[in-house]
This record gives structure tokens, sequence and C-alpha cells, in this order.
């Protein structure tokens, strides 16, 4: 009837072209048409209806569609008879487009195929144009469609963790000549997206030969200064662990990976156990390191440098000193300490390890074994040196480094007695003062710097802060907490804690508290060891060291 022309009773003139149908047949697949056929609109009662925005040949192939129920689709016309579906809204002929630019998105089309899909509720479209742009992103920010994004849809791209690229310097590459492309128009923009540039985690050779000349950066006081932050973290190795950066945040395809990392202890059996324990933040699992050479026992110190972990005395051997080497997953032996010990604190200072305080079993005079020595290793020469003492000699306390200067916070003195002093080692000047005393006596408390931060974590959940004029107060509580010999670090602005004991239980959970809104997160809540007197520590580590995965259930009291 069409083509024969008979029973029409509409005429559609497209790009001057006519076209005679019948409504019924338009109305019945096309929501567009069956509303224009129902409004009385003058068009419809003359019978003429004139159409804007599509030629005539996309017409034809509607047309088509609609009488005989052929779909002329191919990847010329895709696009455009998918506009077409939805301004007529025939859903039927909109899914059959959509199926087929699916199984025809390339890295060569994938940007246009997901600003079209956007602009036209596609969602399978979108999500299979959105996985070629991530995927193939090395070779997707090299065609010409990279050129042409808005600074909106570039910051969506970059800043998706699932970015397949195994380094940071090809995403600073590809948003650099994207602003060279129209640098007039798009320095405003540009300065914005480097708000998520990862820029801490560019090489240091990109960074200070390619970044920081940058006219971008020269010309922009926030550019400047998130570079500045990149700089401090890759010439400050000592105080990375306290730093805080949405930037500082590694991609599920990069080759690096931030881990939570268990040492030594004991575990609910109260075995020693020599174990090494890294737990994926991003796949939420538990993986075997290197073990260490021995059984640590209680009481041991240990902190970050750079990438590479420390570890002091101990119950066993009280004079050691081991480094764990992040690039190799090994362990290896340091110059011993001069005086051993154990329940000492440990922090790390420009290129330098300070050991403080703790308790020497070997000393004859018990009223001497709790310490106030304070010993510096030099990393790069491996040399030790006795640089002063603190003012009281205490054990069991926590300390924490502000400003070149070492805070020790608490602990147990030589008579037993808990105390509430804090005492001041100053790197530079190699003296010690004792200032602002906490507001209660606390041992076996955890000392964490978020930037530029200090919390004091104390066995019955108080939260204590180092003001900026030496001062300590109360500030928060983490509700219904008491334990001891719990982990504590610096975890994305927030204090992480990790097991600990009270009593005989030996506790199994993974954390955050906020200690702004005194609110808990937690990371894990089954497959965790049980752990009390180890160490607790975040690392960078190397996926292909992260290849033995372990469990653990509530029998367990080691690692299978």
């Amino acid at each position: 009837m069409y083509f024969a022309g008979r029973h029409t009773d509409i005429e559609i003139i497209v790009d001057d072209k006519s076209f005679r149908c019948h409504k019924v047949v338009l109305a019945s697949i096309s929501q567009y048409f069956d509303a224009m056929f129902s409004s009385g609109m003058r068009e419809c009662i003359d019978g003429i209806v004139r159409l804007q925005g599509i030629d005539a040949s996309t017409f034809v192939d509607i047309l088509d569609f609609v009488y005989s129920g052929k779909l002329n689709v191919c990847t010329e016309n895709a696009d455009e008879l998918l506009r077409a579906a939805t301004m007529f809204q025939i859903k039927l002929l909109h899914r059959k487009c959509e199926e087929f630019l699916v199984q025809h998105v390339t890295v060569d089309n994938c940007i246009r195929a997901w600003r079209l899909a956007n602009s036209h509720e596609c969602t399978e479209l979108t999500k299979r144009a959105w996985y070629v742009i991530l995927e193939c992103f090395s070779e997707v920010c090299l065609i010409e469609d990279f050129n042409y994004l808005d600074a909106s849809e570039m910051f969506e791209i970059i800043n998706d963790d699932d970015l397949h690229v195994t380094n940071e310097e090809i995403v600073c590459d590809a948003v650099f000549r994207w602003n060279r492309f129209d640098p007039e128009n798009r320095m405003e923009h540009s300065a914005k997206l480097f708000e998520y540039l990862r820029l801490p985690l560019l090489s240091s050779e990109y960074l200070l030969h390619e970044v920081e000349p940058l006219e971008l950066v020269t010309k922009n006081e926030r550019c400047r200064d998130i570079v500045k932050e990149a700089i401090s973290y890759q010439m400050l190795p000592s105080r990375r662990p306290d730093f805080n950066s949405p930037r500082v945040t590694f991609r599920r395809y990069a080759n690096m990976e931030e881990v939570l990392v268990l040492i030594g202890g004991y575990n609910a059996s109260n075995e020693k156990v020599a174990d090494v324990l890294a737990y994926s933040f991003a796949r939420k699992a538990w993986f075997q390191l290197m073990s260490l050479p021995w059984k640590l026992g209680r009481e041991f110190a240990s902190c970050v440098y750079g990438n590479d972990i420390f570890v002091s005395g101990g119950s066993q051997k009280l004079d050691s000193m081991l480094r764990y080497r992040s690039d190799t997953n090994e362990w290896t032996r340091c110059p011993n300490v001069p005086q051993g010990r154990r329940r000492q604190a440990m922090v790390a200072v420009g290129e330098s390890l300070f050991v403080l305080g703790g308790y020497d079993d070997n000393l004859k005079d018990e009223s001497s074994r709790t310490l106030s020595d304070i010993s510096e290793y030099a990393i790069s020469s491996k040399t030790w040196s006795s640089v002063g003492n603190l003012e009281v000699a205490v054990r069991s306390m926590t300390a924490a480094v502000s400003k070149e200067k070492i805070f020790v916070f608490g602990g147990l003195l030589a008579d037993e007695k808990e105390t509430n002093i804090v005492q001041c080692f100053d790197t530079r000047l190699r003296t010690c003062s004792r200032v602002e005393d906490l507001p209660y006596p606390c041992k076996l408390s955890r000392a964490v710097v978020c930037d530029k931060r200090v919390f004091i974590v104390c066995t019955d959940g108080n939260i204590l802060a180092l003001t900026d004029d030496v001062v300590c107060k109360r500030i928060a509580k983490i509700r219904h907490f008491s334990r001891r010999r719990f982990g504590a670090i610096h975890h994305k602005g927030n204090i992480l804690i990790i097991g600990g004991e009270s009593g005989s239980s030996v506790y199994k959970d993974v954390f955050t508290f906020n200690p702004d809104t005194e609110t808990c997160q937690t990371i894990a809540r089954k497959n965790i060891p049980s752990r009390a007197n180890f160490a607790g520590l975040k690392l960078i580590l190397h996926k292909k060291f992260l290849k033995y995965e372990i469990k653990f259930d509530s029998t367990q009291t080691s690692a299978q």
C-alpha cells in the first residue's frame, strides 16, 4: 500500500522530498507521530508535515524499518539513525541501532560513540565506549577526537581509577597535548584539571623537567602549589607516610599498590610469628610477603622511610636492626643498634632514623634499664651515633615528628609509674626539652601524623592532639574502645586502627576513625589475622610481590 500510494493520508516532506504515508502506521510505532497526529495541529489537518533536523536518506531508512521491518544500518548511517530513533521515539529502532553500535566501537570512534550514547540514553553503548576509552587510553589520547573533548569530559576520564595506564606520565602528556591544541581557551580549564593530575606519582625527572617549567604552572599560583606538593612528596621520603592528598592514589592498572603491612608479633594462641602480611586496600585481600629472618618477639619498634621498612630491637634480639626492601621483597640486616633495647620509639627524620629510650634487659642495674639514650642511624652511610638523651628516661611511649622535631609522649618511668610528660628532641640543635604535659598519664599509646596534624591514640580510646603552640588536648574518643598493643597509622586523612589485645583477647579488626566527626568505618570485616605486639605500617609495593593470597578464619591462628 505504501509503494502503491493506496489509502495514504499524510504527506511528509523532508529536504523538499515528499513521502506519502499512513498516519496509523507511523503512530503505531512512533510516540512522536502519535502525539503529533493527536494534537490537532494545522499541519495534520492539512495533511502535510515538514520535518527538520533529518535528511531524506535517513528518513527513507526509517520508513523501510516502519513498513517492512528491514533495518539498513551500517557504520555510515548508524549514528544518524540512532538520532532519528531518539527524535521520533521509536524504541525498537533505538535498541537495534544501539546493539549495532556496541559491536562496532573501536579506538578510533570510541569518543564519538561515548558522546552519542550520553546524548541519546544508550546505557550499553555508554558502557562499551567508556570501557574502550579507559582500556586503550594510551592509543585513544592520540586520536583527533581527543583534542575536542571539553574540560568536563577530560576530567571524567583522567579521574577514573580504572584508567589503564602503567604510569601517570601518560596521563599528563595527554592533558598537556590537549591544552596545547587550544591554549587560549583552555588555560583556565587546564588549571582546574591540574587538581586531578596525580603529580606525586610521577618520576622526579618528569616532574622537574616537563611539569614545573610549564607556562600554566608559572602563571597560576594553585598549579604551583600542586607542583610543590608533588616535589615535597618526592624529596621528603621520611614524611611520605604522613602525606594526605587525593593525588596520591594508584589506579587499578598501575604497577604499584598501597598496602597495609603487618609484621611479626603474636597470634591468638600467643605464639611468636615471623610472618609479614600485606593487605590490599583495593582488592580487600591478604598476601604473604617475605618472612622475617627471625621471630622478633615482643615490643620491637618500626617505621617507614621512603618505601622501605626498618625494624629495631625486640625481646628476641635487643640490638637487631632490619630493613625491608620494597623493591626486592627482601629483608637485609643493618649494623646493630649500639645499645640494645625494646619498648623504644623509632622515627624517621630527614635521611636518618632515630631510636629513643626503651628498656635494656641486659643491664645489671634494674633501675638503669629504662633508657634515655637517643641514637641516630644514618641510612646512606649505615652508621650509628649517639646524639643526645631524653630529659626523662622512658619506655613504652610513642613518638611523632613535626617540623624536624621529635615529640615523645608519655610512657613508663624507671619506677614503673605511668607518666604524662611530653619531651621534644630537636634534631637540628641536638637538644631535648620537656614541654607541655599530656592531660593524664598514658603508656602504650600510638602517635599518628596526618599531614601536619599530630594525634595520640590512647588505650582507652581517647584521641589527643598536639596543637601548633605545643599543647596536648583531648579532641575525640573512639567509643567502646579499650585495648593495648594495637596498630595505628594514617590512612587518607583518618586514623587506621589494627587489632590489639585486651586481657587474653586478641582483636581481629581493621577500621578507620575520623577525629573530626568521631565516626568509624570498617575496612575489613572478615578474613583478618589475629595479631598483637606486631607492627602495622602503610607501604607502596609492586604488584608482582602480591602473588600469594592467604585466607584466615575464626579458628586459624596463623597464615596457611
